[in-house]
């Protein structure tokens, strides 16, 4: 089943994380409750070890794997405040696979939530009229794409905590207000850092001409 995007999913406050070729979200880039342990101060740390690398390197290659190891950071660091999004896919994969019987695994591993969308498609189940009711008040439901077959928009508290927006995008996810708070309160230790650190660095380069000059006058004395 070829799943497109959703106009109704564009969101400037959309994240968008591709997904893992098993077709299951990225846990890794995608926040949710229980996610870590780690203390603040610990947080405080690693944010800005981070921006005290991006500030001093060089290197692109270095540079897109500092910017990895960010939204990984960022979506550990949002966690606290998520909704359990992880709990919530179990839940809209349970719904939808109870429309389908009790479809065996193909090859190795779980089927992911649009494995069981596809094997929904051509046995009337109209879940586009559906709308699922899920444990801890949130919902899913799968409309009917632009391309074809579905999709799936896991709700919670009128924020869509998870949807998937096509082969080219993988999965996404609204942030909750209280998520756009903490990542506002991520990116300014992260940022705070990164200047802090450029800003030296300019110092360093204001001093450089009056050394040169200083040393050049020393050595025509020698």
């Amino acid at each position: 089943m070829g799943i497109s995007i959703s106009n109704a999913t564009s969101s400037a406050i959309t994240k968008y994380s591709v997904s893992l070729r098993s077709g299951e979200p990225d846990w890794s880039m995608i926040p949710s409750a229980g996610k870590s342990n780690k203390s603040q101060a610990e947080f405080v740390s690693e944010i800005k070890e981070l921006a005290q690398r991006a500030a001093n390197t060089t290197s692109k290659t270095e540079l897109e794997s500092i910017h990895r190891q960010r939204t990984r950071l960022c979506a550990e660091y949002i966690s606290d405040v998520s909704p359990d999004r992880n709990a919530l896919y179990q839940q809209a994969k349970n719904a939808v696979k109870s429309q389908n019987g009790n479809p065996k695994c193909k090859g190795i591993g779980e089927l992911s939530l649009l494995d069981f969308l596809e094997r929904a498609e051509g046995k009337n189940n109209n879940l586009a009229q559906k709308k699922f009711a899920l444990a801890g008040g949130g919902t899913l439901e799968c409309p009917i794409l632009t391309g074809e077959g579905y999709g799936a928009d896991i709700s919670y508290q009128g924020t869509k905590v998870l949807t998937y927006l096509g082969d080219s995008y993988g999965w996404g996810c609204e942030r909750t207000p209280a998520e756009r708070e903490k990542e506002r309160e991520f990116y300014g230790i992260y940022f705070n850092e990164y200047h802090t650190q450029k800003n030296a660095q300019s110092s360093e380069l204001k001093e450089l001409p009056n050394y040169l000059e200083e040393k050049t006058s020393f050595d025509r004395k020698a």
